[in-house]
């Protein structure tokens, strides 16, 4: 699913599970509104489900998480925004009023109950409208805290913003849930109980007021809070050592320098270092940094909150080395000036400030969900970085991290005149999958200085052939697709006179 819905989904009251199976005939017979993920994504509405995503009811595992929605409306609003419209219209506020839309879909003759939906929004709100059989309902989201409201409090709202808005027709029938008996726990051998909480759970989705869901999100608010400070503190430590393991390795440079076997040029200063340039880029990360917090970011631009000018100019590289930088030369020239000059600089530039602008502009942003998602949490890039996975040895020319230090991204470049071969996108694949099956690795770049050779191509289309899945729920573009929930995207990139064209897909 759209990463913004499963955030408003997360922020939810919600109760983990963990043994014996999904009680979904409960959460049904219950009349639940909200959303189960055990592995796929299940929502439901008064009851009933109106939507699977990320997988089937047959993935549903033992252990996952039971979200209960504030307003059963909204399981049905997010689950319409998942999917293709049937067809869709687009009018301006100072042209078509909303108010001219109440009769929109009176010439829509489906059975199905639930039929489509309005969607304006205006920077931190966003006004819906649900329209089913019998009328409709109002939906709102404002502010940055994302305050939820429905119906007229939704309506004064939603008549204040101007703008472009969307009418689309996007049917949904409820269905029955069910999924068969998978184990019993023994303290509990009911063939559909949440084992311990399955009453419970039922019971509070039922009848929880909204000021009890309130009170219970604040909880929460304070628990995430307390994590996220404890994130902080952990990540300043990890800097802290991080200073120190570099002073460190300035030593050894130093004492290295001073031995026979010392690298440095006899012709240069007894306080400069000459470096080859593997050994210079393989000791050098990039730090994706903002000169303010307060300005725009990537993540604001991924929500349709900042232009890319105003993002790139807020944003900065800086670079991290395990050598002294600033008296090391590199083939003669100062590392500083060798590094803004090289390819792979070139590259992480173009991924963190132009491929979300890129992918977005191109309407692939769900077609490469999974990167394009992603591209936000990027929080530094590791140069020609090795690594052993189970006595395989991988290596990438770039290795794009998120701020635990999970790899996200992962490219190799063909920095030659000659065309790239089939042999390069071969060992791309080949290593990118190892990376993929230890680490949430969600694309996989190929970026070419020339141009593709026919057979690298075939390679691509062969390797990507049926990525979506002969049962998913979605489209996935070039996706390679590694068992039933794993997989990533893969990008062949022409880079020639450091002009960036994304070639596979063509965006």
């Amino acid at each position: 699913m759209q990463r913004r819905t499963v955030e408003r989904i997360e922020s939810w009251p919600s109760r983990q599970f963990t043994q014996g199976e999904v009680g979904l005939r409960d959460l049904a017979s219950a009349g639940f509104s909200g959303a189960v993920h055990a592995g796929a994504w299940i929502l439901m509405s008064k009851g009933q489900s109106v939507g699977v995503f990320d997988g089937d009811v047959d993935e549903i595992t033992s252990i996952g998480t039971i979200y209960i929605s504030p307003d059963p409306v909204l399981p049905v609003l997010f689950s319409m925004l998942e999917q293709e419209p049937v067809r869709s219209s687009s009018h301006h506020t100072s042209r078509v009023p909303i108010k001219n839309q109440t009769n929109a879909f009176d010439d829509w003759n489906g059975r199905q109950e639930y039929i489509g939906y309005l969607q304006l929004s205006s920077g931190g709100d966003e006004y819906y409208v649900v329209y089913d059989q019998t009328g409709s309902e109002s939906v709102a989201f404002v502010g940055t805290e994302d305050r939820f409201l429905t119906n007229e409090q939704a309506d004064t709202i939603g008549h204040t913003i101007t703008g472009e808005y969307t009418v689309a027709v996007a049917p949904i029938a409820p269905a029955p849930v069910s999924k068969p008996k998978t184990s019993e726990s023994a303290s509990d051998t009911s063939p559909s109980a949440l084992p311990g909480q399955s009453e419970r759970l039922v019971t509070d989705g039922a009848s929880e007021s909204v000021e009890d869901l309130r009170r219970r999100i604040t909880a929460l608010e304070r628990e995430r809070d307390a994590l996220e400070t404890e994130r902080d503190n952990l990540l300043e430590e990890r800097d802290h050592l991080n200073t120190r393991i570099s002073r460190l390795q300035e030593q050894i440079n130093e004492l290295e320098s001073a031995s026979p076997s010392s690298t440095t040029s006899s012709s240069t200063s007894r306080d400069t270092t000459e470096l080859v340039p593997e050994k210079a880029l393989s000791g050098t990360s990039l730090f994706v940094r903002y000169h303010t917090q307060n300005r725009a970011t990537l993540t604001d631009a991924y929500h349709g909150e900042a232009p890319p000018e105003e993002v790139n100019d807020n944003l900065t590289l800086e670079h991290h080395t395990s050598f002294d930088a600033e008296n090391t030369v590199v083939e003669d020239e100062p590392f500083e000036q060798f590094l803004t000059d090289s390819i792979e600089f070139d590259v992480v530039s173009w991924i963190v400030r132009d491929l979300l602008h890129v992918i977005y502009n191109a309407g692939y942003e769900d077609d490469l969900a999974e990167l394009y998602d992603y591209l936000p949490d990027i929080d530094r890039a590791a140069l020609h970085a090795r690594n052993t996975v189970d006595g395989t040895s991988i290596y990438f020319d770039i290795v794009c991290f998120d701020k635990r230090g999970d790899p996200l991204l992962v490219v190799n470049i063909h920095d030659s005149n000659e065309p790239t071969t089939e042999s390069e996108l071969e060992t791309l694949l080949d290593d990118a999958s190892v990376a993929a099956s230890q680490w949430p690795v969600t694309g996989a770049l190929l970026v070419t200085t020339s141009y593709f050779e026919s057979d690298a191509l075939t390679v691509a289309d062969d390797a990507t052939a049926g990525g979506g899945g002969l049962f998913s729920s979605s489209s996935r573009a070039n996706y390679v697709r590694l068992s039933r929930k794993s997989g990533f995207h893969l990008c062949l990139v022409e880079a020639r006179q450091r002009q960036f064209h994304v070639a596979m897909p063509d965006l």
